[in-house]
């Protein structure tokens, strides 16, 4: 496979000053700015970021190409991937560029381009900004911007003093969205410790508030936005052994850890062992499901995420159905079907009633919600959901993938067969495979799960010596 960046529904990451530079970052802001201007002579648009030290390059660089284009931009400066989305759609913005690399390591940073409708560019939008890249950058006269239309919370002329205003607004707006739909009282009177780790990036500027609004007792580390990774950013077990400890040696309820642009959301239960990150949806799910009667309703999951919401949404009379993976495609998905919860197994939960994307703080404040009505232990909380254990892996392409595909499909002659992302076999005991092409890196992604460790293990020996 080509290792170079491609432009996908989960945006554009490359290697700063290597596959990411300057003129590359330029090009995409000009080319999201004419895909715009197909609808709106005179687009506002809003700009966050996460604490990459990268960030403020790009976007001292990308606003000037904006502007010249007629395209008010609004400056917020460090701000969460979902405060960015709710902002769009709370505030009739007309889209927004998200300066982020998500989960990738420090040397890397990206763009992620949102449209009016507060969603990440889908795959024909996606298509049209590849179209526009390709031309040269150019220059616009500048024309009048029209201030009264659509209506702005704040000024697009920001200073960096009116930028942290933008910022604190926002966080504000965002925080209260998701307490007008939980128990507050009921947090509040279990006076949680909660520690978390908000690995240098967009959480730091909104945790602190919304656990103060919550009345817990914040523990964090990691908590300036500063992009200087303490431990590789993905929120897996192998880099989060700060927030064990923490938590353990603390007497902490419970700890969280997020990702650098704050969509992502993993659990560490009170003994500090950190809970697979695809019970982060699973235990959101379980959380609006029991609320009250869902039955009939629907919740989207990607196919590469656990059996665990199949199982719950069955508990409670709701349907599960599956989408390709990005979270624009889960959205699509629940758009269509009308969901009441989805996303994906990765630690990113989709709740529409508090914010329609993927959101750490909306998932948190469910999960906190339910370990206080429950009145147990995270780890007793985690044990009442159903058990799976789930393996992922990277394979080596030793021919096509489409070559690949057949070989598998030949081989599991008696499983289902799922072709709409990849190639995913389900079998009768519930197990199942999934082998696909990341969208943001250059390598093809194993994803299985099964009842047993011994089973999937041994499906994955099976599935890779196919390849041999």
């Amino acid at each position: 496979m080509t290792t170079t960046p491609k432009l996908t529904v989960s945006g554009y990451r490359g290697i700063w000053g290597e596959t990411l530079t300057v003129e590359i970052a330029k090009k995409y802001a000009q080319a999201f700015g004419k895909l715009l201007l197909e609808n709106n002579s005179n687009p506002t648009i809003l700009i966050g970021r996460d604490g990459r030290q990268s960030g403020p390059t790009i976007k001292d660089e990308i606003i000037p190409i904006l502007e010249s284009m007629n395209i008010s931009v609004i400056d917020g400066d460090v701000l969460p991937t979902p405060t960015v989305l709710l902002a769009v759609r709370e505030n009739k913005y007309d889209g927004a560029i998200i300066i982020t690399a998500s989960h990738n390591p420090i040397e890397y940073n990206g763009l992620k381009f949102v449209t009016a409708s507060g969603f990440f560019t889908d795959e024909s939008e996606v298509e049209k900004i590849k179209k526009y890249f390709s031309s040269p950058l150019e220059e616009y006269p500048q024309g009048e911007v029209d201030e009264s239309y659509p209506p702005r919370i704040l000024s697009t002329k920001s200073t960096p003093q009116e930028g942290n205003k933008i910022q604190s607004e926002l966080i504000k707006m965002h925080s209260h969205k998701i307490l007008s739909h939980i128990d507050i009282e009921l947090i509040k009177s279990k006076k949680f410790r909660v520690a978390v780790d908000m690995t240098n990036g967009a959480a730091s500027v909104m945790d602190p508030y919304l656990f103060d609004k919550l009345g817990i007792e914040l523990l964090p580390i990691n908590n300036v936005a500063d992009g200087k990774f303490t431990h590789r950013p993905e929120p897996l077990k192998q880099n989060l052994g700060e927030i064990e400890i923490l938590v353990k040696n603390s007497g902490a309820d419970i700890g969280f850890a997020q990702d650098p642009d704050a969509d992502r959301l993993v659990v560490i239960n009170e003994n500090g062992e950190m809970i697979s990150e695809e019970y982060t949806i699973a235990l959101a799910v379980e959380a609006v499901l029991s609320n009250s009667d869902h039955n009939g309703d629907m919740v989207v999951v990607n196919m590469s995420t656990s059996q665990m919401n199949v199982d719950i949404a069955e508990k409670y009379g709701a349907r599960c159905i599956r989408s390709k993976v990005g979270e624009a495609n889960v959205v699509g998905e629940m758009i269509k079907n009308n969901s009441i919860i989805g996303g994906e197994g990765g630690g990113g939960a989709i709740y529409p009633t508090m914010n329609f994307a993927r959101d750490s703080f909306s998932t948190l404040a469910l999960i906190l919600e339910l370990l206080a009505k429950r009145n147990l232990k995270a780890s007793e909380l985690v044990d009442t959901l159903p058990k799976y254990f789930m393996k992922k892996d990277k394979v080596d392409v030793s021919s096509s993938l489409s070559e690949m595909y057949l070989k598998l499909k030949a081989h599991f002659s008696d499983a289902e067969i799922n072709e709409l992302d990849g190639l995913r076999l389900d079998f009768d005991d519930k197990s199942w495979i999934h082998l696909r092409p990341s969208n943001t890196e250059p390598i093809v992604r194993l994803y299985g799960e099964a009842s047993t460790q011994e089973k999937i293990d041994s499906l994955f020996i099976e599935t890779k010596s196919i390849f041999k």
